[in-house]
């Protein structure tokens, strides 16, 4: 298991909103009413940053990495963020790619067309 890591899936609608707009914002509701926000941000940084501001989770991507990304076949985005001597934390941004054994699953707005193993699964 992975620890200390944040992995986020995007769709091609997402990319589109997050070239177009340079961030995308989403949440998670939970039973209890309580959210979980986060947003990726195209930045001016020089590298992938990540931060807990304000209750939510910001991920950010250098515009020249971000704008590589997206306009390729290239399928994530990967950092990692130095915590101190010992400790980091692992960032991995990805296309969103179709399970294929989920039959019910929209496909359509997946990254299906650059999956060369047409054994994938989720």
């Amino acid at each position: 298991m992975t620890t200390n890591s944040i992995r986020l899936r995007l769709r091609k609608s997402d990319l589109a909103e997050l070239q177009e707009k340079k961030k995308l914002r989403d949440k998670v509701m939970f039973p209890s009413q309580v959210s979980f926000s986060y947003a990726l941000s195209i930045t001016s940084s020089e590298s992938i940053d990540a931060n807990f501001e304000q209750g939510q989770l910001v991920i950010s991507v250098p515009k020249s990495r971000a704008t590589q990304w997206i306009e390729s076949q290239e399928v994530g985005i990967e950092g990692h963020i130095k915590l101190n001597d010992t400790e980091s934390l692992h960032v991995l941004i990805e296309k969103d790619f179709p399970c294929l054994d989920r039959e019910d699953e929209d496909k359509e707005d997946t990254f299906w067309e650059l999956s060369n193993d047409k054994s994938n699964a989720c």
